[in-house]
């Protein structure tokens, strides 16, 4: 399938916001700054990456290519969680000897996206025969079961305070209820082809929309949740995610340079190690690691790609 411009341009703001997600560059402008992008605009990101996944997935899939794809997905994985070991090796030292076992089953800090894409793409690639009436009917069911754990656990219906769970977002942050949802929406936009049947008004319109029900879904949620805003599984997202992917579909001006997908994944997959480096250790504020991070991605998967190394990596 062509690369498109637009897309290409989508994925480097959305990896843009995973890098706000991680060191807010509006930290400084207080409390509600944060909740409404960190907490709030910036999780659009995550899940409309597996909206374009799924898009891209459906073609690869009825030709018979998905083993092929979970297995690229499941190196990268192994290879960047390798590369990785600096930063999450000292989880290795926790009293509890299995926490570091589910955190890197699960998948240190951002990479859990690859096991949870992996999985997705896997069940989806069996059940890509199915109907669209089955295959919506899932992606609802896992939607409001991620919606309703993030929501149980703000409001404290689901407590796991003093509880040896460990982190609790991988109870709604997974390949399940976050990764499969939004991976199903993309493939579905793709077998019915949304984009030209919808146009571009009725995306525009409901990508609007959704931003504005994100931000404020954060708010409310922070203003009234005894536990505070839950991340990743927001309900505005089931809006607010297809739609900015829809909307970016609309333009069919072909991308000039494959490289520009290639930052779009840079961005996401090292920025991290620069987060690290300006909180752990150079104590940085949140706007200058933010401005490090990104621009020390960048600069790396500019040698990645000269040296031919992003083809493997990224």
């Amino acid at each position: 399938m062509d690369r498109r411009l637009s897309v290409d341009l989508l994925k480097i703001l959305l990896a843009l916001m995973v890098v706000g997600i991680h060191a807010n560059p509006f930290k400084p402008f207080g409390h509600d700054a944060i909740v409404l992008t960190g907490q709030g605009l910036y999780r659009i990101s995550v899940p409309a990456f597996f909206v374009i996944n799924g898009y891209f997935f459906h073609d690869l899939a009825r030709a018979g290519g998905t083993w092929r794809y979970v297995r690229r997905l499941l190196i990268l994985w192994g290879l960047w969680t390798a590369l990785y070991a600096p930063a999450w090796w000292g989880i290795l030292d926790a009293p509890d000897p299995w926490r570091p076992v589910r955190i890197l089953l699960i998948g240190w800090w951002h990479l859990w996206y690859l096991p949870g894409l992996a999985l997705a793409a896997a069940a989806l690639g069996l059940l890509r025969n199915r109907g669209t009436a089955g295959l919506a009917a899932l992606m609802v069911v896992t939607f409001l079961a991620g919606n309703a754990v993030v929501y149980g656990l703000a409001f404290r219906w689901i407590d796991l305070r003093g509880s040896d769970f460990g982190d609790p977002t991988s109870l709604h942050r997974n390949w399940l209820l976050l990764g499969l949802p939004f991976v199903l929406a993309g493939f579905l936009i793709r077998r019915h082809d949304l984009p030209a049947r919808l146009g571009p008004r009725v995306p525009a319109l409901a990508a609007v929309a959704g931003i504005a029900l994100v931000m404020a879904e954060s708010l409310a949620l922070d203003r009234l949740a005894p536990g505070g805003v839950g991340h990743d599984n927001l309900m505005a997202l089931g809006l607010a995610s297809p739609a900015v992917v829809l909307l970016a579909l609309q333009f069919a001006h072909p991308s000039p340079r494959r490289d520009l997908g290639t930052y779009a994944n840079g961005l996401f997959f090292i920025h991290v190690a620069f987060v690290v480096i300006g909180f752990r250790h150079l104590d940085w504020d949140s706007p200058a690691v933010f401005a490090l991070a990104v621009a020390g991605s960048v600069a790396a998967t500019w040698a990645l790609i000269r040296t031919g190394l992003a083809r493997r990596l990224l």
